[in-house]
């Protein structure tokens, strides 16, 4: 039993060192496929303004890369190259990979560049100092190149424009110059041009190369305003160094030129304005035009009005929305108002441009009132107002004319009866040798009329068969018509569908004077009509109809007005046989 035991202590010590061995051949093996990595900075030791170069190399083929990320917390990374290359040696070949990275610090005093890890490999952790001061000396001092920031107002109300400059000046040839985004707490921020504006002037007797970026800022709060300083990064045009820099990848002489902080005073809305849509700006404008002659309209077709509003230092969302009053007669269908922005080196040119249908409902005379946009004059500090002069519609046509009364019907028969005993007694009076006379033209007034009688019936009854027969065409070009409508509607063709039910609605009432939707809608009687009726205008006369419009509801209550009209006759065919 105990030389059994022996044996398995044995075994079991010989597997664990077997293991042993194995996860030490394991840990050598890793090590030594993880390579190395170093991480070199150029220098340690830079100024606020000045840029860095960090180099991470990798001497095996790594398949991953160094995670940079933690680098934005206190530098900003201005490019990153990877290159790799072979070196062939008498000791054989040597495979290098190299992540070259531009870093700019973004805060004074002492910085950590993180250790870095690539398949197993770590670098070493690498401390920056940064100083308020530049560290090196180069040709480019102060004097040589430079950055002003300018402001057109350093006082200005709440949405006003400020005109910003940000202007680089340097005497020297630059390889390189990009300027900090430009953001403003509390503030629209609008750059006037996508390239700074470059060109060369003459400073003390010497040429300086400018270039000059503007800006058009809308404070949103009154108090302060505050510009911050915003960093140019510049990189001189001076000789390369074609030994250590062969390929021009070095960027350690880019210098970072910081930009004064500003402060500008803004104030609040001025007390003249209370109540009042707030515009400030430098000037204000109005246009309009139609699309027809204002002198010769006709009722039921539509004229289309456009009026653009031109502000000079305000963006056109900042253009306030027109009112216009309803007038009896006229039914408006705006469109979707249109909003631009032009940009010049004086600001923003804003523009809203508004568009409507009008479409008379009868004839006559309309006056549309004058349109008035009140603003803010900046320069004269005072409040202004665009107009535009009322304008007056003249539209052909007018109201239904009135329908003569059908004169009452003459009963010849009475008439003729009622004179005879009047003659025949005056005659009797006068004297009687007359009376045979007058009993003769009595017999032969009575022999007319009773001819006129029968003759009467035959045309009236002729007059019902053509009546029947002109009801039967009647009906039969109605139910042409309503056959046109449906197949309109069916292929939403919303111009055929609008004629169609104006042709259509003088069959539905015959009596009636129908020129436009708007007549048909009055005579329908029917909210939902009345709703249907305007979104078809509104489909045909807006500069962007929908397309989800659907004409099925319209067919169905033109459908029920229909009916409707075709029970009430038939109700009216029964009364005589409810009067016998």
């Amino acid at each position: 039993m105990a030389v059994k035991i022996m044996i398995t202590y044995k075994f079991m010590h010989l597997s664990i060192c077997r293991g042993l061995l194995m996860l030490s051949l394991f840990c050598i093996s890793s090590f030594a496929s993880a390579g190395q990595l170093v991480a070199s900075v150029d220098r340690d030791t830079i100024g606020i303004q000045e840029t860095f170069t960090l180099t991470i190399a990798a001497d095996s083929k790594a398949n991953g890369q160094p995670d940079t990320s933690t680098l934005k917390n206190d530098f900003e990374i201005l490019s990153n190259n990877v290159s790799q290359f072979t070196s062939i040696s008498n000791a054989g070949s040597e495979f290098k990979k190299v992540w070259q990275l531009t870093l700019a610090p973004k805060r004074v005093g002492a910085l950590l560049i993180p250790s870095f890890n690539v398949d197993g490999a770590i670098s070493e952790a690498i401390e920056i100092k940064v100083s308020k001061q530049s560290q090196t000396q180069t040709t480019t001092g102060d004097d040589q190149i430079r950055v002003v920031v300018e402001t057109d107002k350093t006082t200005l109300a709440v949405q006003e424009q400020l005109l910003v400059k940000v202007k680089l000046i340097s005497q020297v040839n630059l390889s390189q110059a990009e300027m900090q985004p430009l953001d403003i707490k509390d503030a629209v921020v609008i750059p006037l041009s996508e390239k700074p504006k470059q060109y060369v002037t003459n400073i003390n007797g010497r040429q300086h190369l400018i270039l000059e970026s503007t800006f058009a800022v809308f404070p949103q709060n009154s108090g302060e305003l505050t510009i911050p300083s915003l960093i140019y990064s510049v990189l001189p045009n001076i000789e390369r160094d074609l030994w250590n820099d062969p390929f021009g990848r070095n960027r350690s002489n880019i210098l970072r030129l910081p930009t004064e902080e500003k402060n500008i005073k803004v104030t609040a809305v001025p007390t003249a304005m209370a109540g009042k849509t707030w515009q400030p700006a430098n000037n204000v404008t109005l246009h309009e035009t139609w699309s027809a002659s204002l002198d010769h309209l006709k009722m039921g077709e539509p004229i289309t009005r456009t009026i653009t509003i031109e502000a000079d230092g305000l963006t056109g969302g900042q253009i306030a929305p027109l009112t216009f009053e309803n007038i009896e007669g006229l039914t408006f269908y705006p469109d979707q108002p249109q909003n631009g922005d032009a940009k010049t080196d004086k600001g923003i040119q804003g523009t809203r441009t508004e568009t409507m249908a009008i479409i008379p409902n009868h004839g006559g005379e309309f006056v549309l009132p004058e349109v008035k946009v009140d603003w803010w004059d900046i320069k004269t500090q005072s409040m202004q107002s665009a107009t535009l002069p009322a304008k007056t519609l003249n539209v052909l046509g007018g109201a239904a004319a009135a329908t003569p009364a059908n004169p009452q019907p003459i009963d010849s028969s009475n008439a003729t009866t009622n004179n005879a005993p009047v003659v025949a007694t005056e005659i009797v009076t006068k004297t009687n040798p007359w009376l045979l006379a007058t009993s003769i033209i009595f017999a032969l007034l009575s022999f007319t009329l009773l001819i006129y009688v029968v003759n009467l019936r035959a045309k009236l009854k002729a007059l019902i068969n053509d009546q029947d027969e002109a009801n039967e065409v009647i009906s039969a070009k109605e139910k042409h018509i309503w056959d046109l409508l449906k197949h309109a509607a069916a292929n939403k063709d919303a111009i055929t569908l609008r004629k169609t039910v104006l042709s259509w609605a003088k069959f539905q009432w015959p009596t009636e004077s129908i020129h436009s939707l708007d007549d048909v809608a009055k005579l329908g009687e029917k909210i939902e009509l009345t709703q249907s009726l305007k979104k078809l205008d509104e489909h045909l006369y807006s500069n962007h109809p929908s397309d989800d419009w659907e004409p099925g509801e319209l067919l169905q209550q033109l459908n029920e007005c229909r009916k409707e009209k075709n029970q009430k006759k038939k109700s009216e065919e029964l009364k005589p046989l409810y009067n016998n």
